[in-house]
């Protein structure tokens, strides 16, 4: 099992020079089957297919964590290409009743409902068609090793309640409730385990922390959160932070964060590979700063 998680840097694939982080784009390797988490610029797409057709992939699976641009991007160059097989993410169109119960206002709709659901969740709209599938309805078998792990049903709908009842806030501890709710994967490396978390608020993964020994830190490490995460797991030294930042500067900005005396490697620097061989302690040093 290993994972390599998808930098602009040094692929012809990326515009050089070009100010822009290309969104997250995982690669989960089994040596059987390839599941892709999130594939956030048809750049990440391309890298994919290339790596897919070096390795003997003709279709993969693919879970989006969220509707967001910088996680969904590539997904139509991967499906106009016919390489997935499958796709996990949640289909809120499929939960207007039980949405509709927890707001509770009189003035709503199933059809209104229906309606905020296309308009906030527009990018997962344009998968209509496609081989996809709501993690909640059943229980998705992935592969061996990798499994969907949160958020629980009734918190991704009352927080999905949340953003379309304009009477409530429309964030989660600092981020968007779509952010928020960020699909979570969890991946067994050998005998560790790595917590995969998209732009997750810290209080959707603070119950799980303490099973992993390899986070990527959400939204891009972003402060706010790695702070948390950092002081949560304060006294298991020796846990792996993976920042998917290409630049270091936009969305989370992994630049404003002090990684000083953390396990942290970065996109900014190049792509990532995660397998057994990355928790020795011959493979890191604690001393040293962001992204080495």
């Amino acid at each position: 099992m290993k994972i390599i998680v998808l930098s602009r840097k040094d692929s012809k694939e990326y515009t050089e020079g070009k100010k822009e982080n290309y969104g997250d784009c995982f690669m989960i390797d089994t040596g059987d089957e390839l599941v892709i988490y999130d594939c956030g610029s048809e750049e990440h797409a391309m890298r994919v297919i290339e790596y897919m057709d070096d390795h003997g992939y003709n279709q993969a699976k693919l879970i989006l964590s969220h509707n967001d641009a910088d996680h969904f991007d590539g997904i139509p160059k991967l499906l106009e290409e016919k390489r997935l097989s499958y796709i996990y993410t949640t289909l809120l169109l499929k939960y207007k009743e039980n949405i509709l119960e927890i707001i509770n206002d009189g003035r709503k709709t199933k059809k209104s409902i229906g309606k905020d659901i296309l308009e906030k969740y527009d990018n997962i709209k344009q998968l209509s068609g496609e081989p996809i599938y709501d993690v909640y309805e059943k229980k998705p078998i992935l592969c061996d090793g990798v499994e969907i792990v949160g958020p629980e049903k009734e918190d991704m709908l009352h927080a999905v309640a949340k953003l379309l009842d304009n009477r409530e806030g429309d964030t989660i501890d600092g981020e968007t409730v779509v952010n928020a709710t960020s699909l979570q994967v969890a991946v067994k490396i050998g005998s560790h385990k790595m917590l995969l978390c998209g732009d997750s608020s810290f209080a959707a993964i603070e119950d799980k922390l303490s099973e992993y020994d390899c986070i990527q830190l959400p939204h891009h490490g972003k402060v706010k959160q790695a702070e948390e995460i950092f002081e949560s797991k304060k006294k298991q030294t020796g846990t792996l932070y993976i920042i998917s930042d290409n630049t270091g500067s936009t969305n989370g900005g992994s630049d404003k964060l002090n990684t000083k005396g953390y396990r942290t490697k970065n996109t900014k620097n190049g792509d990532i590979l995660i397998d057994k061989n990355s928790f020795e302690k011959s493979s890191y040093t604690t001393s040293k700063t962001l992204g080495d």
